[in-house]
């Protein structure tokens, strides 16, 4: 457990790293995609799972939820990405390298490895029936963040292409109010499925693991 995350932790490191840092492109833009900051949020958290445990200090119940909480929101960068992004990127033949290892990085191995880590280590914890519709809140945050980074002035370049909006379904000016809207809705219950799909497994947990009942 210990190597598979600190491996973890080294291939998030090099992931952010390239995007945001060596790609070439604007360091405050690239570190204001829900990608890189899903993928910072785990890096962070996943560092300070690893300082607990070589101290022999147990996880707070803070820690556990929170840790509950990302595993949504980071594997909703590989769905997006997987099922939406990739393919229009691949339709319109865009210059961005969709199978670069720097995307690969961020968008496949970091997502995957933090399920993984949540299937094969983490022992289950009595979530509320509820709770998946609480971790909504997440994208909801960045939502908030991308208006105020726009606002700002903030813009984001892809190629010749410059929009105020970080991915094209969030694109109220190019699709429409009601597309966008759609579109938004569709992210939005998937990632809701996402959070009942992992409260189903913790659930499971309960009856394949000898784990000591914790109720956070």
């Amino acid at each position: 457990k210990k190597t598979y995350r600190i491996v973890f932790v080294i291939l998030a490191f090099i992931g952010i790293m390239i995007n945001a840092f060596f790609s070439g492109a604007n360091p405050i833009m690239m570190l204001s995609y829900y990608t890189i900051q899903s993928n910072l949020a785990c890096l962070i958290l996943m560092v300070i799972i690893l300082i607990r445990e070589h101290n022999h200090k147990p996880l707070t119940p803070m820690i556990v939820q929170v840790k509950a909480a990302f595993t949504p929101m980071i594997f909703l960068t590989f769905l997006v990405y997987h099922l939406l992004l990739r393919p229009v990127m691949i339709a319109y033949e865009t210059e961005y390298d969709v199978l670069g290892y720097s995307d690969l990085l961020v968008h496949y191995v970091v997502p995957l490895m933090m399920l993984l880590d949540f299937v094969l280590f983490d022992c289950p914890i009595a979530l509320k029936k509820t709770t998946p519709l609480k971790w909504i809140a997440i994208p909801g945050i960045y939502w908030v963040y991308t208006v105020i980074y726009a606002l700002l002035g903030g813009r984001y370049v892809i190629g010749e292409s410059v929009s105020r909006y970080p991915y094209f379904f969030m694109d109220f000016e190019e699709l429409g109010f009601w597309m966008a809207v759609g579109l938004i809705s569709v992210v939005a219950m998937g990632y809701i499925g996402i959070g009942y799909g992992l409260f189903g497994i913790n659930q499971l947990g309960w009856k394949l693991t000898n784990c000591e009942k914790r109720d956070y």
